[in-house]
């Protein structure tokens, strides 16, 4: 299959009804190739440390998304600070974050992001005795505005409820808040993963968690499945034929139009992820358990996830602070 084919493919695989042909005629005018991945790194040692650093993620099981960003920041840095990797210090390091903040207008969850990557290479390198001196071991993480990412009350609830119309739609909310999974894991579910009040997920990097469906959640997939005539073995497709597996920007875009239908603000996936875990924890779930329920290697992350609400906080304050 050629560029141009497995694009047309992907496209009408994303946005359903689309007429080919047209879609051909268009793209006749443009010359297409796949985004290269490859390491245009100068050598000097370079070139090799990025390599088996890449080949070191892969093995640890990283994804391709992560690796595809590891690979950018990487090249990005490198074609900014041309120097030796022996010889690289802590305040290009800086630099580099800095001209990339000024320059791309990126965030401070951004900067910290490509910081963090660069911090596990150099991290790495001076493990495998590729430098002598790590430049990031005195680079602090980049401070980011704390703001409190509301879970959606039980009110917002009942009306993103009551606002799905379709068997399948009412199915992925209660899906998603029942188990608290990630949009890319729940496009990525099969209808023969599903056993009684559990499911089987696949998180980052491949790994497997069992998840738990509520009653609420398994009677929504019983009706929505019973209704499926197509044999595909996903388990929530499109709506129209040829019933292809719905994919994380269609999940998003759905829950985004329930959203807007009920009156809700600031509706997607992820936000099913925090209210499952927020309300877990209020009615007294162990964070070690919510930690395992979301997949979360640390445990550190799900705190990050899970903030309790003001007034559970309020609650426990008349009770215990007398």
């Amino acid at each position: 299959m050629n560029c141009a084919d497995e694009l047309i493919r992907k496209i009408i695989m994303s946005c359903g009804a689309v007429n080919e042909n047209a879609l051909r005629i268009i793209m006749n005018e443009y010359e297409i190739s796949h985004k290269s991945t490859e390491l245009a790194i100068p050598e000097d040692g370079r070139q090799k440390a990025v390599q088996m650093f890449i080949v070191t993620k892969k093995v640890e099981g990283c994804s391709d998304k992560t690796i595809a960003y590891y690979i950018g920041v990487l090249k990005r840095f490198f074609t900014e600070i041309n120097s030796n990797i022996d010889k690289i210090t802590a305040d290009q390091v800086r630099y580099y974050i800095a001209i990339r903040s000024e320059r791309d207008k990126l965030s401070k969850v951004s900067q910290d992001n490509e910081l963090r990557v660069l911090k596990s290479f150099f991290s790495w390198c001076s493990a495998e005795d590729y430098i002598t001196k790590n430049p990031t071991t005195n680079i602090k993480a980049i401070k980011q505005e704390k703001r409190i990412k509301k879970p959606f009350s039980e009110v917002e609830l009942e009306r993103l409820r009551k606002a799905a119309e379709s068997k399948r739609d009412i199915a992925i909310l209660e899906t998603l808040y029942s188990t608290g999974c990630r949009a890319s894991e729940l496009c990525g579910m099969n209808r023969s993963e599903v056993d009684g009040d559990e499911i089987i997920v696949f998180g980052k990097g491949g790994k497997e968690r069992i998840c738990y469906l509520n009653a609420k959640a398994r009677l929504a997939l019983s009706d929505y499945l019973s209704e499926r005539s197509d044999d595909n073995p996903a388990l929530f497709v499109n709506a129209q034929k040829p019933f292809n597996r719905l994919s994380r920007s269609s999940i998003e875009k759905i829950v985004r139009e329930i959203g807007q239908q009920a009156g809700v603000e600031n509706c997607h996936p992820h936000r099913f992820r925090r209210t499952a875990a927020t309300i877990a924890l209020n009615r007294g779930m162990p964070i070690d358990q919510v930690q395992q329920m979301l997949g979360h290697a640390r445990i550190a992350t799900t705190t990050i996830y899970a903030q309790s609400e003001a007034e559970s906080v309020k609650a426990s304050h008349r009770k215990f602070v007398v």
